[in-house]
């Protein structure tokens, strides 16, 4: 128990180390990026430039581990997710709250067990509650802006037709229209403004959504600016089909209502099980924990709960 208590300690104050260290010491690492720039570009630098460029071992180590981390996939990813989500933070920020989550709910784990596996099985656990909670968010965001594109597309063919240019167009929406889509509209006009091409934006708009319905419209909006055409036209006639589209998802996700309510039972039945048993009987519970038998239909039940679970998610998971 003490050897797991001392690497539990370490890392969390690990963890506070480089959280300390990216609060008070990340903007005074980056100015010493620039300056090195600076320099290496003719400038001569002052002897407070030159101070400011050295730095310990720990620090550069530390600048060695975010350059890598900032390359690694699962950061393009968790950034992806955040924009997509409207979440303002930095994915090295949402790393370290998985980590503390993770760590918090091991130890927690394992001071009331007693066992490595489900100090293990806290860990992973933990370090994925953020990640859940920060794909409910974003669905939930997503599907929204989902439902507001129709009526943002039919306010863009009518101001088309009044005689406004696409710009002044894009503008009624971001004014007449409730967030996430009037944010999103704002954030391309905005980038169109400060100098960015407005194909450019409209491209970092579909990324940022990762919506079917957004991407077939932007697609077809890039095809008429090469092209040519009623534009108006077309935006009723996408509006139309995504209108019938978000209809159908609503149809659909009500008639699966009772099948996805059935995975959430299937997936909180047996933990909420475990914890009616541990509050009624403790010896009893421990003695199933740490008896080898008990141990291996523990891990069984897990394997074939998750199993029901995605099976339960792929049968209702109906792509229009």
């Amino acid at each position: 128990m003490l050897p797991i208590m001392l690497i539990s300690i370490f890392i969390t104050v690990l963890s506070g180390l480089y959280g300390f260290y990216l609060v008070f010491f990340e903007r005074r690492h980056s100015v010493k990026e620039r300056l090195i720039q600076t320099r290496q570009s003719g400038v001569v630098a002052s002897n407070e430039e030159v101070e400011a460029e050295k730095g310990n071992k720990l620090s550069l180590w530390l600048k060695k581990f975010n350059k890598d981390l900032e390359t690694s996939k699962y950061y393009l990813n968790v950034q992806s997710k955040l924009l997509q989500a409207y979440i303002k933070m930095k994915p090295l920020e949402f790393f370290e709250i998985s980590l503390a989550v993770g760590l918090t709910t091991s130890l927690s784990l394992y001071f009331i067990s007693g066992s490595l596996l489900f100090f293990s099985i806290g860990f992973f656990v933990g370090y994925k509650v953020p990640e859940v909670i920060l794909e409910i968010v974003r669905k939930k965001r997503v599907r929204k802006l989902n439902s507001q594109l129709p009526q943002a597309l039919g306010l863009l063919a009518n101001g088309l037709r009044a005689g406004y240019s696409f710009p002044q167009a894009m503008a009624v929406i971001m004014k007449e229209m409730e967030a996430p889509i009037a944010d999103e509209f704002g954030k391309v006009l905005r980038e169109n403004a400060y100098g960015k091409p407005m194909e450019a934006a409209l491209v970092d708009f579909s990324k940022r959504t990762d919506d079917e319905d957004l991407d077939m419209f932007i697609t077809t909006l890039l095809i008429q600016m090469n092209v040519g055409g009623d534009l108006a036209e077309i935006l009723d006639t996408i509006s139309s089909t995504i209108r019938e589209r978000v209809k159908l998802r609503g149809e659909i996700r009500t008639l699966t209502a009772q099948n996805r309510m059935s995975a959430w039972v299937v997936g909180i039945m047996p933990f909420a099980l475990a914890l009616l048993t541990y509050k009624a009987s403790p010896d009893q519970a421990f003695a199933f924990i740490n008896n080898p038998i008990g141990m291996i239909m523990a891990i069984a039940a897990a394997v074939l709960m998750v199993i029901g679970v995605v099976a339960l998610i792929r049968i209702v998971n109906i792509k229009v």
